[in-house]
């Protein structure tokens, strides 16, 4: 008399238990695999931005929003761990400088700036320079203006003098826009930022090694979007020293 089955059956585990110990098997590599995918190699991913900057010829596209009391491109942006690495000291040592710079630019340009041409303040430990859309370039266009060529040429020759990064970002309204040769605000703000480099570039006064470009299109605006002065706000050029 047999045991433990019916007359006949064969002996082992039964048939759906294979199956269900194959299913669980795939299971854990799926999840494995996830787990993997969701490890990112912080090194890795900084040497393939670099390379994929230097191949698009230092243009920039990010929409990535950074800590509020930056302004730059990501790549310019110390980690938290990194700031308070550099200690006190350090901060306040390039603190002065970012005033002595701000400073000089606001006695070369005072005039345009009383007219509100243009904006000199610093932002964390950056200097910036910003020019309003109207002033740079017509609606739509990435054609700059001839009003601020001489601008230019003054404040090249102050970021000259001044050690650092320069960074240049185009910034638009949350208006979309489509024509033949924009086919959205992120290729308008990063043409426009690119045309200004290459204005600096023309003037043979700051090593093209330090400037970089970069389209931020709607995604920084300095006020809501929610009227036009709040919009022509937003629409905008900024030069920005990065002392770090």
């Amino acid at each position: 008399m047999s045991q433990g089955g019916a007359p006949g059956a064969a002996p082992g585990a039964p048939a759906w238990m294979v199956t269900f110990a194959d299913l669980m098997a795939l299971m854990m590599t799926f999840f494995v695999l996830l787990y993997s995918f969701s490890s990112i190699d912080e090194t890795k991913y900084r040497e393939i931005a670099r390379s994929m900057a230097s191949g698009f010829g230092g243009v920039l596209r990010t929409t990535q929003t950074p800590p509020a009391d930056t302004v730059g491109p990501t790549n310019l942006i110390p980690s938290p761990m990194r700031r308070a690495s550099r200690g006190k000291s350090r901060a306040k040592k390039s603190g002065g400088a970012d005033q002595d710079l701000e400073k000089k630019l606001k006695e070369s340009l005072a005039s345009e700036i009383a007219e509100g041409i243009i904006a000199v303040e610093t932002t964390g430990n950056n200097v910036v320079i910003r020019f309003p859309d109207e002033v740079a370039f017509p609606p739509g266009s990435d054609e700059i203006s001839e009003e601020i060529i001489p601008i230019l040429q003054r404040v090249s020759e102050k970021l000259k003098e001044t050690p650092g990064m320069i960074m240049v970002s185009g910034h638009t309204d949350d208006r979309p826009i489509s024509s033949d040769k924009f086919d959205s605000n992120w290729s308008l703000s990063t043409d426009r930022a690119v045309t200004v480099i290459q204005r600096l570039e023309a003037l043979g006064t700051i090593d093209s090694s330090r400037i970089s470009a970069v389209g931020y299109a709607d995604t920084r605006p300095l006020a809501p979007n929610d009227s036009p002065e709040n919009r022509a706000k937003n629409r905008r050029v900024e030069i920005a020293v990065i002392s770090e």
